[in-house]
């Protein structure tokens, strides 16, 4: 089932299926497409893109918990970057 909705702030997104990261602004219109272990995958004028389920609030989406852990997992592993 599509959803139309309308971000509620910039979120970094993916491009797929390229990869690269992409700010969509806030204010565009998108449509939730697919959803996939809290992720989504979203349409705009700009092309198909993945936003992750940490930031579905700027969808009007709920964050489940489970997301918030996994990004802090997921930062705290992050190597910092060398001179």
């Amino acid at each position: 089932m599509e959803e139309d909705r309308t971000l509620s702030r910039d979120v970094q997104a993916t491009l797929i299926p390229q990869g690269d990261p992409y700010l969509l602004q806030k204010d565009s219109k998108v449509t939730i497409t697919h959803r996939l272990g809290g992720n989504f995958t979203v349409m705009c004028e700009y092309g198909m893109f993945r936003i992750a389920a940490k930031d579905g609030d700027s969808l009007g989406e709920e964050v489940p918990d489970s997301a918030l852990e996994k990004t802090a997992v997921e930062d705290s592993q992050e190597e910092p970057p060398t001179d």
